[in-house]
């Protein structure tokens, strides 16, 4: 026995107590290097409970009963790099709540009852990457919450009830690269929202309820991701796109577009992946891809196009482009031997999801297409 706890002390050990019931934290052997107090009922955690756990990296506090965070919560856990708060029924941060861990690296706060976060809850802390408030009522953040978190990449506030963005929300976010805003019944987004931030690459916007875009609102970024799925946009102009130069996939599924023309992607020469799923169109013009010489990833799935033509590239094509063409009522006849021809080439291939699969047709024969499916000597097949 003897031995067996010098070890433990020596190489450090997990702590798992989850589904006890528990009303407080127990007491923990000095040397855990993991803590799992997931679903209990612990409503508070008195200050110096953790205070012999100096080696703990990973501390799990999800489904609790926590009304409340303070920093004197922490003492001792100079080594944390995850704490999950998820689920609980946290409704108060206090100033400097997190200023006891130096270590930590991934927050997680989802599905509590917070609706203000104001400023001074955050002390710098450099290590941190991840913090999360989604599926929060929160209504409000107050300028410059986020100020002491300079070097943070990545942040979520999803599914949450804030009216609107303001560019003082994220003041001092400089090195944010990814940041998610998902959910969240937005209608409009004021220019220059997103200016604090100018390292952001992916910009997760989705299941919001914008019917436009407008120019300036990307103002101050430089995006490699837009993620604009599932939002009520009905027409695209080349304005929505200035500032986004340097944008390499652009997500657009499920949106009641119904047409598109050249003229919607001015400005997007370095985009690789266009996601046009479910967009109700039927019918795309020529050249309507022209000026995206790096795409290599179309997605055109579940939409009404019947026929496609060689000249939606323009006469200079991609090096090679995977154009995804399933759930389309394709009608496979001799209109379509350029794509047989283009996959010889070696620079298009049509598949039914990039490289898996290839589409179907909606005329007879009903079955994976390919040369023997044509008449590409002339004539329907």
């Amino acid at each position: 026995m003897l031995l067996a706890s010098v070890l433990r002390a020596a190489c450090g050990f997990s702590f798992h107590k989850p589904y006890r019931r528990l009303q407080e934290v127990p007491e923990i052997p000095a040397g855990a290097t993991s803590v799992d107090l997931d679903h209990n009922n612990i409503r508070d955690v008195k200050p110096g409970a953790f205070s012999n756990l100096a080696r703990c990296e990973s501390l799990q506090l999800h489904d609790n009963k926590l009304t409340a965070v303070r920093g004197d919560m922490w003492e001792g856990l100079i080594s944390l790099k995850e704490l999950s708060l998820m689920r609980n029924k946290i409704s108060q941060i206090f100033p400097g709540a997190f200023s006891t861990l130096p270590s930590l690296e991934k927050l997680s706060l989802q599905q509590n009852n917070i609706t203000a976060l104001q400023r001074g809850i955050f002390t710098p802390i450099p290590s941190l990457k991840h913090l999360a408030f989604s599926r929060n009522p929160l209504t409000s953040i107050e300028a410059g919450t986020f100020a002491q978190l300079s070097t943070l990449p990545y942040l979520a506030l999803s599914q949450t009830e804030l009216p609107g963005l303001r560019p003082d929300m994220f003041e001092g976010l400089r090195n944010v690269e990814h940041l998610w805003l998902t959910r969240m019944k937005f209608t409009h987004i004021v220019s220059g929202a997103f200016s604090n931030m100018p390292n952001l690459k992916s910009l997760y916007l989705m299941r919001n309820k914008f019917s436009n875009l407008h120019s300036g609102l990307w103002e101050g970024v430089d995006l490699r991701a837009l993620y604009l799925s599932d939002n009520g946009i009905q027409s695209i102009n080349g304005h929505m796109w200035e500032g986004l130069d340097n944008l390499v996939a652009l997500f657009l599924e499920s949106n009641p577009i119904r047409y598109i023309s050249p003229q919607m992607w001015e400005g997007l020469t370095k985009l690789e992946l266009l996601k046009l799923t479910n967009i109700s169109i039927s019918y795309i013009p020529p050249n309507t891809f022209e000026n995206m010489p790096k795409l290599n990833r179309l997605t055109l799935r579940s939409n009404r196009i019947q026929t496609l033509n060689r000249n939606i590239f323009g006469t200079n094509h991609p090096e090679k482009v995977y154009v995804a063409l399933g759930e389309n009522p394709l009608q496979c006849d001799s209109k379509l031997c350029w794509m047989m021809e283009a996959e010889e080439e070696g620079w298009f291939f049509p598949t039914d999801q990039y490289t898996v699969g290839r589409p179907k047709c909606a005329n007879y024969p009903k079955r994976l297409w390919g040369l023997v499916d044509f008449n590409c000597t002339g004539g329907q097949n």
